[in-house]
């Protein structure tokens, strides 16, 4: 690990006037981290340009990338092309970070060589857990890795390219399909599916306001998005995988008629 590259690069998707709401003021600085700007629709609105100028003013530690693409995969998918810390943290233009996140995580990861995935917890603004969550520290797996948000998740990144892995761009908000959703649990799988390692360590990592599209759950819309997902994810697995999970979150769903379109895919 050389002393000029950083050892964590924040990775913070935004997307046309949703990006007035970052400011570099807020993004505390430290040796060895840096900030990535990853900015989708960058021509939505005159007083932009300025705006994310503003954003490097005698910030050296913060890189502007303007995106052609759309969707929010496309944009995780550049944190990897373009991002130079050897950890990555996801996040987006509504999350913050409590105080000693970024210490922790370059901790866990320097502490642990053989580690490639880490989760953990994320709170309201009011100090909250947006969902329940384990207790104890425990190892990823295909099971139990389904309710991890990607602004709750940094990894190594070269394991991740060398390993070929990309975010699925027929996932996730923006995706321009019907699944707009569980773009973060397919990453996961696949890492782990390639032999990667993760870990999920209940400390406070990030803060997001308590509404997201992984807390969706009402109307037909939803119930696909989740098949879809546990299609990909299990393959011929799939209708093993919906009963378990559609017992598990039963009363999530809005209507019956709901749930019988989770377990049938359609």
């Amino acid at each position: 690990m050389t002393h000029d590259r950083p050892t964590l690069t924040v990775a913070i998707s935004t997307r046309g006037v949703r990006a007035y709401g970052l400011h570099a003021a807020n993004w505390p600085r430290a040796v060895g981290l840096d900030y990535l700007v990853l900015m989708q629709e960058a021509e939505a609105e005159p007083g932009l340009k300025l705006h994310l100028e503003a954003l490097t003013v005698e910030r050296s530690d913060v890189t502007i990338r303007r995106l052609a693409s759309t969707g929010l995969s496309r944009s995780r998918n550049a944190a990897l092309d373009f991002a130079q810390g050897e950890i990555v943290l996801i996040a987006d233009d509504d999350v913050a970070h409590p105080d000693g996140a970024f210490d922790e995580i370059r901790r866990v990861f320097a502490q642990d060589p053989d580690l490639d995935l880490l989760a953990g917890r994320s709170f309201t603004p009011d100090g909250v857990p947006r969902k329940p969550a384990h207790n104890r520290p425990h190892r990823l797996r295909l099971w139990n890795s389904g309710r991890i948000s990607s602004h709750e998740l940094a990894f190594r990144r070269a394991r991740i390219t060398a390993a070929g892995i990309r975010f699925d761009e027929h996932f996730g908000v923006g995706a321009g399909t019907s699944n707009f959703l569980g773009e973060e649990y397919i990453f996961v799988a696949d890492c782990l599916k390639a032999g990667l390692r993760g870990c999920y360590l209940p400390f406070p990592l990030s803060i997001h306001p308590p509404e997201s599209s992984g807390f969706v759950w009402e109307g037909r819309a939803a119930a696909q998005a989740r098949a879809g997902v546990l299609a990909r994810v299990f393959g011929p697995w799939t209708p093993l995988m919906r009963v378990a999970f559609a017992a598990k979150n039963f009363r999530r769903f809005e209507t019956i008629k709901d749930l019988g379109v989770f377990l049938l895919g359609r």
